[in-house]
């Protein structure tokens, strides 16, 4: 009967993944039955898997086989190892037990008093209110109210590394990606398009009245500053103002070889269009062949046109010129994506860029604008169709308010007098000229400011940030999607609204600390953070800091891609008392 070996023996076969070393040991201790057996475990250093092993062995441990334990490790191989040969154990890795999260305290709290050195991690939530709040503003209270919430301030979600090892493949975007993404990011740029150069007073000198070659003063340097921008929206309404032309030339090329035709029904069509090219060159100065290949590029700025309309063509980037040049990507992929964005894409034309209309007169096509006002006043709807975008107001008709939805977009906080004569969210013991991040100094003066945490939003030119609000197709009526790519750690926005207290019944932002708490209420005004919907697995987070003394609440992503919905985890607490089921459908959703 062959001996059993102890289960140490096959844990230590799994381990190593050596499913043969059972049977070599049976059969190595079979002649040894009537002696004690132990198995000693020992160990070499090597460089690679088959190379020499170096000096000296490491002692790991001894069996004994005959009962199957672990013998203890003897005193003089225990002795031979001190504190000072091998490494210590960095903490770096490690969590801190201390610093915890307080879920039963209904406002954010700094708690200075017992761990001001430590800094909680960051947490972007939505809460219920306290059942001690009793005030009431006029309005009746809800049985069942929710509450928005920040429970630290600690620093902005850092990019994350790029990783050596293991790095899964990025997919590169694709040119049809590039195409899109260069027209938004046009759309929401300061470019000013204009057709007549001649209408603005400051266009009509051509050269600077300061002598810009008498040195660097700052008159000089701004005045270099206002030429290269003024030349950049003129080299910018020059190209659009080409593309348009460039694109009505090919309805009007179809339209001659039609008409010869019609004139001559003998020509073929091939006859036609080369008298049709002939009487172009004439005018052009050009040769049959360069315009045939002008004519390439030009064909491409059409068909973009009739999928996207003229916005798409005219707040195209640069790179449209090669992209319909190779046309690499030209398809139904690209024309129905384009048609899908159509209306999207004049919202923000429209509401950004009122005068880009003016540009058609150039073809004689007179279209007066079909959306104003804000941005974000208008919903856009995301189907494969192309539908128009709808008032903000009408997407809410269901709530049957008496007054109708109305809402007010801001974009600083404004302060309720009956609640607060100052500012709460001042810190007094902050120096308004120190960030509490990178210790660098902070102004409201461009030129003064050195804190770079947050540009976008704070010491730094401000532009429209590159989102809509859109219709959701999951029953969450409204949302707000990213039309261009948003890393890590970049600020969104800041969550503006009424600052008040003590309301209660109404969702509410609740922000502050111990003795200077505080409500950002978004009821009747604010922007366009307070459609952004909760999800399980969120790509942004509430975000509190210090700008100026003063706490700010913003919302920071984890890295939003092009064409998703900005989201946010509202926290247990919003849900626990609320009826509702949510409807964010990610995998690891926790209230489906």
């Amino acid at each position: 009967m062959e001996p059993t070996l102890p289960p140490l023996i096959t844990q230590l076969c799994d381990l190593l993944r050596n499913p043969g070393f059972p049977a070599q040991l049976a059969a190595s201790v079979q002649g040894s039955r009537n002696e004690s057996v132990f198995l000693r475990i020992e160990a070499s250093l090597a460089t690679t898997e088959q190379s020499a092993p170096r000096n000296g062995l490491l002692y790991l441990g001894c069996i004994d086989l005959n009962k199957g334990v672990v013998l203890p490790l003897p005193p003089s191989f225990a002795s031979s190892f001190t504190p000072s040969s091998t490494p210590p154990i960095s903490p770096s890795s490690t969590l801190d037990p201390k610093v915890t999260q307080d879920h039963e305290t209904p406002t954010w709290e700094a708690d200075s008093d017992s761990h001001s050195s430590k800094r909680r991690k960051t947490v972007g939530t939505l809460c219920l209110p306290s059942a001690t709040a009793n005030k009431q503003t006029g309005t009746a209270i809800a049985k069942e109210s929710s509450v928005r919430q920040v429970h630290s301030d600690t620093s902005f979600p850092q990019r994350k590394k790029p990783s050596q090892d293991f790095a899964p493949p990025v997919l590169e975007p694709s040119s049809t990606d590039k195409l899109i993404s260069g027209i938004w990011r046009q759309l929401h740029s300061p470019v000013n398009l204009s057709r007549d150069f001649s209408k603005h007073a400051d266009e009509q000198n051509l050269e600077p009245v300061v002598n810009i070659r008498s040195g660097a003063s700052l008159e000089v340097f701004q005045t270099v500053n206002t030429l290269c921008l003024k030349y950049y929206n003129r080299s910018q309404s020059s190209r659009a103002l080409e593309m348009v032309i460039q694109a009505f030339w090919v309805e009007c090329f179809e339209a001659r070889t039609a008409v010869l035709r019609f004139d001559k029904p003998i020509l073929s069509n091939r006859e036609a269009r080369m008298i049709a090219l002939k009487e172009a060159c004439v005018v052009l100065g050009w040769r049959e062949k360069d315009l045939r290949n002008r004519m390439a590029i030009w064909r491409g700025y059409k068909e973009i046109k009739d999928a996207g309309g003229w916005a798409s063509l005219i707040f195209a980037s640069a790179g449209v010129y090669r992209f319909c040049k190779y046309r690499t990507e030209f398809g139904e992929i690209l024309f129905s994506r384009l048609r899908q964005i159509k209306s999207s894409l004049e919202v923000a034309a429209d509401t950004l860029h009122p005068g880009w209309r003016d540009l058609l007169r150039v073809i004689q096509q007179y279209t007066p604008p079909v959306y104003h006002g804000h941005p974000h006043e208008w919903v856009t709807i995301t189907t494969t169709d192309e539908e128009p975008a709808l008032p903000l107001a009408s997407t809410y008709d269901h709530l049957n308010l008496p007054n109708g939805f109305q809402y007010r977009f801001i974009d600083e906080c404004v302060l309720d007098a009956q609640a607060f004569t100052e500012d709460p969210r001042r810190v007094p013991d902050l120096d308004l000229d120190v960030c509490t991040i990178c210790s660098e100094r902070q102004s409201d003066v461009i030129e003064q400011n050195h804190c770079s945490c947050f540009p976008t939003l704070f010491g730094g030119v401000r532009t429209p940030p590159p989102v809509q609000i859109f219709r959701t197709s999951t029953g969450k009526n409204n949302g707000v999607v990213a039309r261009c790519i948003i890393d890590r750690g970049t600020a969104i926005a800041e969550f503006t609204g009424l600052i008040t207290s003590s309301i209660s019944g109404v969702d509410v932002m609740i922000g502050g600390s111990r003795g200077r708490t505080y409500q950002i209420y978004q009821g009747t005004m604010g922007n366009f953070t307070r459609f952004i919907n909760h999800s399980c697995r969120p790509n942004a987070q509430f975000q509190t800091f210090y700008w100026r003394g003063a706490e700010r609440i913003i919302v920071v992503s984890k890295g939003v891609t092009a064409g998703a919905e900005i989201t946010v985890d509202y926290s247990d607490r919003y849900w626990r008392e609320l009826e509702k089921k949510c409807l964010c459908g990610e995998a690891c959703c926790r209230f489906s």
